[in-house]
């Protein structure tokens, strides 16, 4: 019930697919860091470690890493907000005195308004879905409700037994067991903690095909400003041209930085301006990012560039964990934790959901990528600019003396 077919591939998988990705995510879901902790310690404790303990091989079993409640002195979200776990599972104390009070209800017919026990209460699963909405939904939260779902089923066997056994059923005891009787049969259920529900839609859009629309944008407007601006190269000084497109590549990256970041708003439903103005200004940094490494590669590598640049896009796009965590796919992407394009999502989605990332890193990977690729492009623009005037003073002298073999023959 809980779990994706594997007769017909879900869209996160048939992603990973069309990116060229070789390896079946399900067979990779140990790398995948779940905390589970018992705080009942006692029977239905005992059924619901048991369970984790015991999941099957596969895309069924993550990577369970049992827990104390003493190692958790700051609450159980924090692993998960500082993303050292995908999720933290963990059962509330005084499960199984509930349920014995159930039990004892239906052995001597106590009355059912003494009873406030709901199976959902029992479990908590700990999650953040703003960190990649198709991994949490698809990989994390089908393995750990089949678990608990498995033991759920075998603590109502327990049960039912322990009922079974005793015979001197009255009346009583039987109708509260008729009314009791979906506890029964389901004593343990869960209740999600979504700490940053990836939603509205727009959001995740934004930080998916979003950042790929920045680029595209980007590419064409940098493309531009080297057409206007190559005329001028033997009419104003090089210093001055560089300038010029800076300049022009800081203004062009402001402003649609900022058409990017309204449209967002507007359909993000961002109620907040403090939030709108970090999202702005982190786009901001990343569209001047795109900027640095286009020009980068227009200057220096000619018509080659837009192969170059489209290749690197893909390199980019594909092991930007768009679709799924680079933890479930092959160890080749894992490469994307070096490129500019997984920084801007990573950091996309913290500023618009909350989730977990190092914005510091994601912040200083960009200003990396900008100052390296400024300071390349201005190195290898004078270098180019000293060749060329090398050669035009080699075509001068060159000239001058045919002239003077000229005036001499004469």
């Amino acid at each position: 019930m809980f779990v994706a077919d594997r007769s017909q591939p879900s869209l996160p998988h048939l992603w990973s697919r069309s990116a060229g990705m070789n390896v079946d995510p399900y067979s990779r879901t140990r790398s995948l860091d779940v905390y589970v902790i018992d705080l009942d310690n006692d029977i239905a404790g005992s059924y619901f470690l048991t369970a984790f303990h015991q999941t099957p091989p596969g895309n069924l079993t993550l990577n369970w890493i049992f827990k104390q409640p003493s190692e958790f002195p700051s609450g159980f979200a924090d692993k998960v907000e500082n993303g050292k776990a995908w999720a933290v599972v963990y059962m509330n104390s005084n499960i199984t005195a509930h349920v014995n009070q159930i039990i004892e209800s239906i052995l001597y017919g106590y009355s059912y308004n003494s009873i406030s026990y709901i199976p959902s209460s029992a479990v908590n699963i700990v999650y953040d879905e703003g960190r990649n909405p198709n991994t949490v939904n698809g990989f994390i939260l089908p393995p750990i409700q089949m678990a608990i779902a498995t033991a759920s089923a075998n603590y109502a066997a327990y049960i039912q037994a322990l009922i079974d056994s005793y015979s001197n059923a009255t009346f009583n005891s039987v109708m509260m067991a008729v009314s009791l009787s979906q506890i029964i049969w389901s004593p343990i259920g869960f209740t999600n903690v979504n700490l940053h529900p990836a939603f509205p839609y727009a959001r995740s859009l934004a930080t998916s095909l979003g950042y790929l629309f920045l680029w595209l944008i980007m590419t064409a407007l940098v493309t531009v400003n080297i057409r206007i601006t190559t005329p001028l190269i033997k009419k104003i000084k090089l210093i001055d041209i560089a300038i010029i497109r800076m300049l022009s590549g800081i203004f062009n990256s402001l402003i649609i930085s900022l058409i990017y970041s309204l449209c967002v708003l507007w359909f993000g439903n961002f109620t907040d301006a403090i939030p709108f103005i970090r999202f702005w200004l982190f786009n901001w940094l990343a569209a001047y990012t795109f900027v640095s490494i286009i020009a980068l590669f227009s200057l220096n590598l000619g018509v080659m560039a837009h192969i170059v640049l489209i290749l690197f896009l893909i390199l980019n796009f594909s092991t930007a964990s768009t679709s799924l965590a680079i933890e479930l796919q092959n160890t080749f992407y894992r490469i994307g934790y070096g490129l500019p394009l997984f920084h801007c999502l990573s950091g996309g989605r913290h500023l618009l959901f909350g989730s977990h990332t190092r914005l510091g890193v994601d912040v200083g990977t960009l200003i990396a990528y900008c100052a390296v690729c400024i300071l390349l492009t201005i190195i290898t623009s004078a270098i180019r600019v000293h060749k060329q005037q090398k050669l035009i003073a080699k075509n001068k002298r060159e000239e001058i003396f045919k002239k003077k073999t000229t005036i001499n023959k004469t």
